[in-house]
């Protein structure tokens, strides 16, 4: 489900190369999770692959020893746990957190393996300065993780590789001095490089989501618009009321005699009104829970899972009481009161089995609330949806309200 975006949401921090809101950057992190889990399923064996080959060059170096078999089986465990962080992020591939860890955990695993390599190997440590140098770059930019993770693994296995170069005291001055270099310097490239990449997929994703949600949502008021509601909205909230035998209420609402306040003040005051109206529905909805949207014109809908007709007639008669209490300033010193009328009904899985097209439930709301408006308008009309199109006269039960 989308989410409005503004400027602010996706300002990113300069110090993690991520998004400063974090709910954000939870949506960033969830949408590139296939391909993040892909890539890094790929690149983590193709490395615990290699570093098991290269047991070899412990074969030809050290001979077969106790030494060499202590490397070897160090190489095969490394295999082994990037193999089960590949089927710990299969089981779990709604889980970011568990792909980070696998990452870090497998990273930090071949570094203490590699150690030990070192340590066994002191007469090839050009070699090994060389090796590190590459898995340094590989951290950085081809295993997927967080830049805050990548850049702490990777400083501190560089700084204890040049801690044990010292205490094997097998370089020279000046030789010490330059694969130091050469690490930080495979560091310092690697870390931009990495932080580069960071700013433009997060980059992408702010302007799909700026495209997405100009394509979802009405640019006056920010609520969901007509093509969302059909395309995507209602057909999810009805499969899932219906797969857990849940209720789904509808509103449809619509402002009393509207043309008369663009006529009377103007578009930018029937703007504003629009406005206020939603801001003032979307501040009585559950958040992250129901949906509004601009059906058209003047014309609003409420789509309310796990709300039964009694829940939706309780806050469509909030609403209209709510607006015909309310002003809107349209100029200076000016204000205008309007009304609307609202058609609620709702339908109740745990008895309804009948297949229905979601229009039905639509045209039943719409002709609700056309009742209401052939009524008086300024009332509230609300019948149940038992699965069959159609309308039945709603009975009045209370002023304003009918069912």
């Amino acid at each position: 489900m989308s989410f409005p975006v503004s400027d602010a949401a996706f300002a990113i921090s300069p110090l993690t190369a991520e998004f400063r809101d974090r709910t954000v950057e939870a949506h960033f992190s969830h949408h590139l999770l296939p391909q993040s889990k892909a890539q890094l399923r790929m690149t983590v064996m193709f490395c615990a692959s290699c570093f098991v080959l290269f047991g070899i060059t412990d074969v030809m170096s050290l001979g077969w020893n106790e030494t060499t078999m202590l490397l070897v089986a160090c190489r095969i465990l490394v295999f082994f746990i990037a193999a089960a962080g590949c089927v710990v992020n299969y089981l779990h591939p709604h889980s970011v957190g568990k792909a980070y860890l696998t990452a870090s955990v497998t990273e930090i695993i071949c570094l203490l393996a590699f150690a030990l390599a070192v340590v066994s190997r002191p007469a090839e440590l050009p070699w090994h300065a060389m090796a590190m140098s590459i898995m340094v770059l590989v951290i950085y930019l081809y295993i997927p993780n967080r830049l805050i993770y990548a850049i702490a693994i990777a400083i501190v296995s560089t700084i204890v590789f040049v801690i044990v170069a010292l205490i094997l005291d097998r370089l020279k001055g000046e030789e010490m001095l330059t694969m130091t270099m050469l690490l930080t310097l495979a560091n310092g490239f690697g870390c931009i490089a990495a932080r580069r990449y960071s700013l433009i997929r997060r980059e992408e994703f702010r302007v799909q989501s700026v495209l997405k949600n100009l394509s979802e949502r009405d640019p006056l008021t920010g609520c969901h618009n007509r093509r969302y509601l059909q395309q995507e909205l209602l057909n999810m909230e009805l499969s899932r009321a219906r797969r857990f035998r849940l209720s789904l209420a509808v509103i449809v609402c619509d402002i009393d005699y509207f043309k008369s306040v663009n006529d009377n003040y103007g578009h930018p005051a029937g703007d504003r009104v629009l406005v206020a109206f939603a801001n003032m529905m979307r501040g009585m909805i559950r958040e992250n829970v129901d949906s509004l949207i601009r059906f058209g014109g003047e014309e609003f809908l409420l789509v309310l899972p796990e709300t039964d007709l009694a829940g939706g007639m309780h806050l469509a008669e909030r609403m209209r009481a709510a607006l015909s209490a309310m002003s809107t300033q349209v100029a200076p010193g000016e204000h205008v009161g309007v009304t609307a009328s609202f058609g609620v009904t709702a339908v109740n899985f745990a008895t309804v089995s009948a297949r229905f097209p979601q229009e039905a439930l639509i045209e039943l709301a719409d002709q609700l609330l056309y009742a209401a408006k052939n009524g008086g308008r300024n009332t509230v009309r609300a019948l149940d949806f038992h699965g069959r199109q159609g309308v039945h006269a709603p009975r009045r039960i209370g002023n304003g309200t009918t069912s």
